[in-house]
């Protein structure tokens, strides 16, 4: 599929706070008239795509720390009752999540 310059933009998702970069490619629907649903790409691609002169975009993104902790909770809720299954493939996936989570906090 080749796409003109002006159908398609590439972003970059920035968190300087937790070091954390993600690049997605965007493309316009002339059909409906709007930009698509964002497309996870590798850095290397959206360098290579801003070389060639494509559109960039820059976006710096925050968490609210308030709602990661809230999720933290809601975990806490489900292992209680992940525990009281005996599912033990329940559990060490909400102590995954809830480590994740934790981890963002620190």
């Amino acid at each position: 599929m080749n796409l003109s310059k002006n159908k398609v933009k590439y972003i970059c998702e920035r968190n300087e706070d937790l070091g954390i970069e993600d690049y997605f490619k965007r493309v316009y629907l002339i059909e409906s008239g709007i930009w698509g649903v964002k497309k996870k790409i590798t850095k290397a691609t959206f360098d290579k795509r801003k070389n060639e002169g494509y559109d960039v975009e820059y976006y710096n993104v925050t968490f609210d720390f308030s709602v990661i902790s809230d999720m933290i909770i809601d975990i806490n809720s489900l292992l209680y009752v992940a525990e009281m299954t005996f599912d033990e493939e329940w559990i060490k996936q909400l102590e995954r999540k809830k480590d994740t989570l934790i981890n963002l906090l620190k």
